[in-house]
């Protein structure tokens, strides 16, 4: 049985543009201990039915691009929403029947000098 963010990690590693930029630099949670740039971190943020159907839910996934320079995180950033804008998995359960990006913002982490770009993801799913 897949898992939601097995999937996600698929359609991220999978895109051509996403791949051009990190190769399999693409983590659950955090990033290695020490990181090679750029990468991508995505972690769940909420988990929730959808309103009316027992079937279908709702995930809202953090997707963190991260690199040395700003221009480098906004150019991943760009390639991660055209990957999943509007991507869709239903092969297996659970299945991503939608995916939309809801939301974006600019982070910069002094200690570690690294430029991040946040993705929020709806992912409108079959099963968990």
């Amino acid at each position: 049985m897949a898992t939601l963010s097995g999937l996600l990690k698929n359609a991220l590693s999978s895109s051509a543009g996403v791949t051009a930029i990190v190769g399999t630099r693409i983590y659950p949670l955090e990033l290695p201990q020490t990181p090679t740039y750029e990468a991508i971190t995505y972690q769940r943020v909420s988990n929730t039915a959808q309103q009316g159907s027992t079937a279908l839910r709702q995930s809202r996934y953090q997707i963190n691009c991260w690199a040395a320079k700003y221009s480098e995180a906004q150019e991943l950033a760009v390639a991660v929403k055209t990957a999943l804008e509007e991507y869709t998995d239903t092969d297996q359960i659970p299945g991503i029947k939608m995916s939309q990006v809801a939301n974006e913002f600019d982070d910069y982490d002094i200690e570690a000098t690294v430029y991040r770009t946040v993705i929020d993801v709806i992912l409108t799913t079959t099963g968990d």
